[in-house]
C-alpha cells in the first residue's frame, strides 16, 4: 500500500488520504480482523475456485447518485479487474460441464460473458497501472493477491483447452501478445 506521504503527492492526493483515515476510523478492530483473514485466506476462493459461481456486474444502474464519478466504469476500477480476471482463469464455460453458466455478466442480454485468455501476473500489472482505486493504495495488494491466485489455480494445470474460444488477432484480450 503507498503511504500517506506518497498519496499526497499524487492528483487529488489529500482527498484520497482524507478517505483512507475516514474508512480505517469506521471499522472496529473485530472487523479489520476479519477483513485480513478474507484478504490473505480466502479472497482467492470467491473468484477462481471452479465451482463458484461469479456474477459481473459491468454496467452502471441508470439512476446514480448525485456527485457520482461516471468514468468510474467496471473496466477502469482495480477491485473488479481482478475479480474477472480470477474468475477467467480456469472456469469451463462449456454448460455440458457446468449445467449452469460460472460467469454471468449483467450487461449481456444472455447474461454471458465474453471469455477471454487467463491473464498472467505481468499482464494484470500492466492492467491495473492503468486502473482507479477508491483510496489509491491498493493496487500492489491486488496484483500481489492475483499472482498468488493466479500461481494457486494453473499451477498444476498440465493442459488448458480453449477449443471454441474465438481468438481474434490483435484483440489484446483474445489474443496473446508475442
Amino acid at each position: 500500500a503507498l503511504s500517506e506521504e506518497s498519496l499526497s503527492t499524487m492528483a487529488g492526493g489529500d482527498r484520497m488520504v482524507a478517505e483512507r483515515r475516514a474508512y480505517e476510523a469506521s471499522r472496529t478492530v473485530e472487523e479489520k480482523a476479519a477483513f485480513g483473514r478474507m484478504l490473505h485466506h480466502t479472497m482467492d476462493l470467491w473468484y477462481a475456485h471452479s465451482a463458484i459461481t461469479v456474477v459481473l456486474l459491468t454496467q452502471l444502474p441508470d439512476e446514480l447518485p448525485a456527485g457520482f464519478d461516471q468514468s468510474r466504469t467496471y473496466d477502469t476500477r482495480g477491485w473488479t479487474t481482478f475479480e474477472r480476471c480470477s474468475a477467467e482463469l480456469a472456469k469451463s464455460y462449456q454448460l455440458q460441464v457446468a449445467k449452469w453458466k460460472l460467469v454471468i455478466d449483467v450487461a449481456d442480454e444472455g447474461g454471458c460473458s465474453q471469455r477471454r485468455l487467463p491473464t498472467t501476473p505481468a499482464r494484470m500489472a500492466q492492467l491495473l497501472a492503468g486502473c482507479r482505486f477508491t483510496n489509491g493504495a491498493d493496487s500492489a495488494t491486488v496484483l500481489a493477491l492475483y499472482a498468488q491466485t493466479a500461481t494457486a489455480v494453473l499451477g498444476t494445470v498440465e493442459k488448458l483447452s480453449y477449443q471454441g474460444l474465438p481468438l481474434v488477432r490483435g484483440d489484446p484480450w483474445c489474443s496473446p501478445s508475442r
